[in-house]
């Protein structure tokens, strides 16, 4: 791994992701906050067996494995488990944000995005930030392996450097499907760096670093929880806000009703010819780099 990403201190955390966009931390956690974590992602992952689409918190894969139905991805962990609200809020996490978007912090969203032996499906390289276009770009989003990530098992591959570019595009035929075409884009995806480690491995990324992650040709999952973070101050373009709702999610600091403006590019995500998430999005389109038949696993 990379000096230019690694961070070893508490200094230069700011510089370094103005600079790559993204930071890859290890021994942050303790190791008994990795315990309950992944303590609390199965007990999660207990509770969704046996329910189906259309579900609140759990989101499940297009194909069933021996008959049943496999959990892609459990959403806002944080309201259905206690455990995942207190880390949300953890100094350990938080006193990193502070540095890279300000004192004022609030949690946009959270998600544990699973990849299970077979049938994980890939993530198409994107932007986060042309799914939550707000009025700045102060945002950050933490990604920690709840299973280690391994080179076999679909981790997280991140473009450093590419948040500097602005925003690709992630329409086609005027859709929006939320995936780069690499070569209309002219990416070199081979200068990926790779999230691979123990459980607890941590990873901070901007909105608009390009990642994305393949195939889990492993025989284990690979999960990993995503704490979303926006500066007060920052507010989204794409979604009407519940006050109350809106200022439970402050984790840090104090809000504002205030927005700042900034000159970022910004294009809406829609419309849309299906609905759902990420998922079902990349699902229809016909460009995909992540393929299992082919060697492109990043």
């Amino acid at each position: 791994m990379p000096d230019v990403v690694a961070v070893e201190n508490t200094t230069g955390y700011r510089q370094a992701f103005e600079a790559n966009g993204c930071l890859i931390l290890q021994d942050q956690l303790s190791a008994a906050t990795i315990g309950r974590m992944r303590d609390a992602a199965d007990i999660l992952m207990a509770e969704g067996a046996g329910r189906g689409p259309g579900d609140a918190y759990y989101d499940f894969e297009p194909e069933k494995l021996n008959g049943q139905a496999v959990i892609q991805r459990i959403k806002r962990p944080h309201e259905i488990h206690p455990f995942f609200a207190e880390l949300a809020r953890a100094p350990e996490i938080l006193d990193i944000v502070e540095q890279l978007i300000g004192p004022d912090i609030r949690l946009h969203h959270t998600k544990i995005n699973v990849k299970m032996p077979s049938v994980g499906s890939p993530l198409e390289w994107h932007q986060d930030w042309a799914f939550v276009p707000h009025t700045n770009p102060s945002m950050a989003f933490v990604s920690i392996a709840i299973d280690a990530c391994t080179e076999e098992n679909g981790p997280l591959h991140l473009l450093t450097g590419t948040h500097r570019t602005g925003l690709r595009d992630h329409h086609h035929d005027g859709y929006f499907f939320g995936a780069i075409d690499t070569v209309a884009e002219n990416i070199d995806t081979t200068a990926a760096e790779t999230l691979i480690g123990p459980p607890g491995t941590m990873s901070i990324h901007h909105p608009l670093i390009i990642h994305g992650s393949g195939h889990n040709t492993s025989t284990g999952p690979r999960r990993i929880l995503f704490f979303e973070y926006a500066a007060a101050d920052a507010w989204p373009l794409f979604y009407g806000v519940d006050w109350d709702e809106y200022e439970s999610r402050m984790v840090r600091g104090r809000s504002s009703l205030e927005p700042r403006l900034s000159d970022t590019p910004i294009r809406m995500p829609y419309p849309r010819q299906t609905k759902g998430m990420i998922y079902d999005l990349q699902q229809q389109f016909t460009k995909r780099y992540f393929r299992a038949d082919t060697a492109k696993n990043g």
